[in-house]
């Protein structure tokens, strides 16, 4: 695959999309959501939005660096680290070690304006499964 594919993946998910998250923290028994929105540009995800427990609501975001390395759309964090690499499946899988913290993932795209995320992550004070929604706006 040639480096333009990388280029087309990023392409295709530009724009603002609505976010909806739901964590089920295992560890500490208790449900999260996040209600907001993601901006998505040629170099950065940022996402903003309301974070619920059963105990506050608390303001939060986000941001990733995007690039093209090899045909993927390369995600990292903002100290340009490798976070996961998406490529061009409509189902995917994607692992990013932590330190002792596993992130097993899943991508799912359903369409050009919808796809969605789910993340099984354990460590040693880590043991949550999260959810997470996108639509185009």
């Amino acid at each position: 695959m040639g480096g333009s594919a990388g280029i087309d993946r990023l392409s295709a998910f530009l724009g603002t999309w609505d976010v909806k998250r739901r964590i089920i923290d295992r560890f500490n028994r208790s449900l999260i959501t996040f209600e907001g929105q993601a901006f998505v540009t040629p170099v950065q995800f940022e996402e903003h939005g309301d974070t619920r427990s059963e105990h506050a609501t608390l303001r939060s975001s986000r941001t990733y660096r995007l690039d093209n390395a090899g045909g993927d759309l390369v995600v990292r964090f903002p100290n340009l680290s490798e976070f996961v690499r998406v490529g061009v499946g409509a189902s995917q899988r994607v692992t990013h070690h932590c330190g002792a913290d596993l992130y097993r993932g899943r991508l799912f795209f359903r369409s050009p304006d919808i796809w969605a995320e789910m993340w099984h992550v354990r460590g040693p004070r880590k043991n949550y499964l999260s959810l997470a929604h996108y639509r185009r706006i």
